[in-house]
């Protein structure tokens, strides 16, 4: 499989595409496109090997958000938000490979529409008693199945009404303490191989890449506007997830 994605153009191409607009989406959005790259691979190979692919390089992408931003993180947030998505990591390494994915991306993909196009639901979710959990959690899980984690966390981070920095960094650090928890379940499906990280080294500076441009692009965006578009992308998101379950099922 690994082989015949070396010579093809689709692959090649969708690939530049998903990787930049996640690292854009990761250091300048907080994520908040980030399904865009699995949707994406998808159509040229299974969407498990998208998701081991892109593993390291959403790895990259954290490291160099977090650099980026560290001084401005929360770490009250993080405190909140971290061991509900180290739970929902660990549902997911058990769920992996046995949860139906097309109902988990139309749940997610849904909730990411109706919470973007409905601004009252914010205050009311970013109240709600357990709120860190259950947004911590989800995220997690359905970030360790589908690297699909942004969503739900930025659903609630809108909700906190957090800085832009401040949002930013802490959506950084937290991805990224998830993502280095995921390499373990992922480690155990026996699924990982090092052709297919070779190949994930081989895009590395389209990672690198995408997360400078990324920083660039918030520096431009005032601080009002930058929820505005985080919403914009949440729906984007959401419409993502919703079209590739259908497209899968034509």
């Amino acid at each position: 499989m690994v082989e015949g994605l070396l010579v093809s153009p689709a692959f090649w191409l969708l690939a530049f595409l998903g990787v930049i607009l996640t690292g854009i989406s990761k250091s300048g959005f907080a994520g908040g496109a980030g399904v865009v790259a699995v949707p994406l691979l998808a159509l040229v190979m299974p969407v498990p090997l998208a998701v081991f692919l892109m593993l390291p390089l959403l790895l990259t992408m954290d490291i160099k958000t977090i650099h980026y931003y560290r001084q401005h993180t929360s770490t009250a947030e993080l405190k909140k938000i971290v061991p509900a998505a180290l739970a929902g990591i660990a549902a997911g390494g058990l769920l992996l490979g046995r949860l139906p994915v097309e109902m988990l991306k139309l749940l997610l993909g849904g909730l990411s529409v109706v919470f973007a196009l409905w601004h009252r639901l914010a205050p009311r979710l970013g109240q709600m008693k357990g709120a860190a959990w259950l947004w911590g959690g989800i995220s997690g899980l359905t970030s360790t199945l589908i690297h699909a984690g942004g969503p739900p966390i930025n659903i609630y981070l809108i909700a906190r009404q957090l800085p832009k920095l401040t949002w930013l960094a802490s959506a950084g650090v937290f991805f990224g303490v998830m993502n280095t928890v995921k390499v373990f379940p992922y480690l155990m499906t026996g699924r990982w191989t090092l052709q297919l990280l070779a190949l994930s080294l081989a895009l590395l500076p389209l990672a690198l890449l995408g997360t400078w441009l990324g920083r660039w692009i918030q520096g431009k965006i005032p601080e009002q506007q930058f929820v505005l578009y985080c919403r914009l992308l949440l729906l984007v998101s959401g419409l993502l997830l919703i079209a590739q379950v259908v497209t899968d099922q034509d």
